[in-house]
């Protein structure tokens, strides 16, 4: 585990925000561009972006993107079907486009009605079997991906790096081997201690060296000026759609104060490097974390007060490759 004084800080700009009741509406190519230049203002190390069924691809929203900002790295979904060499292409391309500000979330994945078998036998030793199987295909498409930036699709910081979302064993084991960043989804400080080892243990068996990987646990906010106005936000968005707000990663409700708590601990004594928070509404919730949250950090001494790199590789303090 590498040692640093300051925390790595991210967000995910997904759909209108992770809460239910955020506007189904969809952002618009320069909405979306307006929302990755406040989260620049806040000097964010980088954001995500997720597309689907209904949502703008995110591939070429952060080309945009790129175009209207000059620091903040831009990641964008990339699930690991198709060609490797053309999906390392289109990674490569944006990292030209972003003059080396390029990441890539590989997501594994499989066509609808595999999903939807494999989702009925999770649990199971055929489920199990099939996840295990998924993921080793993962594994090689991003080998062969990796050679290709390597040899064939040169880019702008040598190799954009891979951010991937985990939640056990096997998905730890792939951002173990492929990864430069892990998004993990930790309850509490003892969980983040216990994933952190597992996952470090994982990159050891890799093979990899102390400092390749970059430990992000994920938090969805939801925050207001105080604690009692964001629990009222909360309930009036949980009344909305129709049933109280879970996500696979902590629900956080509070203040900028009472996060940059959480936050300090998860850092201090829980071992991350870093955190994605995911707005629960946007753009309410970003502007809350880069006006009052990334103040509070830095008061603290927690996070930068200005860039001091021009590639995402450089803001995460990872070795040029």
């Amino acid at each position: 585990m590498t040692v640093q004084e300051e925390c790595h800080l991210s967000a995910a700009l997904n759909g209108a925000g992770s809460h239910p009741a955020a506007s189904a509406r969809p952002f618009t190519p320069g909405e979306y561009a307006s929302l990755v230049r406040t989260a620049e203002a806040g000097l964010l190390d980088f954001i995500t972006v997720e597309d689907g069924p209904g949502r703008l691809d995110s591939g070429l929203l952060l080309a945009l993107a790129a175009q209207v900002t000059e620091r903040i790295g831009l990641v964008p979904l990339g699930p690991t079907t198709g060609d490797p060499t053309a999906w390392a292409t289109r990674v490569a391309t944006l990292d030209h486009l972003s003059g080396g500000r390029a990441g890539v979330r590989p997501r594994a994945t499989t066509s609808g009605p595999d999903h939807a078998r494999l989702s009925a036998l999770l649990g199971t030793p055929e489920g199990d079997a099939r996840v295990a199987e998924l993921f080793a295909r993962a594994s090689e498409f991003l080998t062969e991906a990796t050679a290709a930036w390597e040899k064939d699709v040169p880019t702008a910081q040598g190799r954009p790096p891979m951010a991937l979302l985990a939640h056990a064993t096997v998905p730890y084991r792939l951002a173990a081997t492929h990864g430069d960043v892990v998004f993990v989804t930790p309850a509490d400080t003892a969980h983040l201690i216990s994933v952190r080892e597992e996952v470090e243990a994982l990159r050891r068996e890799a093979g990899r060296p102390d400092g390749a990987l970059r430990v992000f646990a994920d938090v969805a906010v939801v925050l207001a000026g105080s604690a009692k106005a964001a629990e009222a936000r909360l309930a009036a968005l949980d009344e909305a759609a129709g049933a109280p707000f879970t996500s696979d990663a902590t629900v956080f409700t509070g203040a900028p104060e009472d996060l940059a708590d959480l936050l300090e601990e998860w850092f201090r004594e829980g071992g991350a490097d870093g955190f994605r928070l995911r707005p629960a509404v946007l753009p309410d919730d970003l502007d809350v974390i880069v006006t009052g949250l990334v103040p509070v950090l830095q008061r603290r001494g927690l996070f930068r007060t200005g860039y001091t790199a021009r590639t995402l590789r450089g803001h995460l303090g990872l070795a040029a490759v």
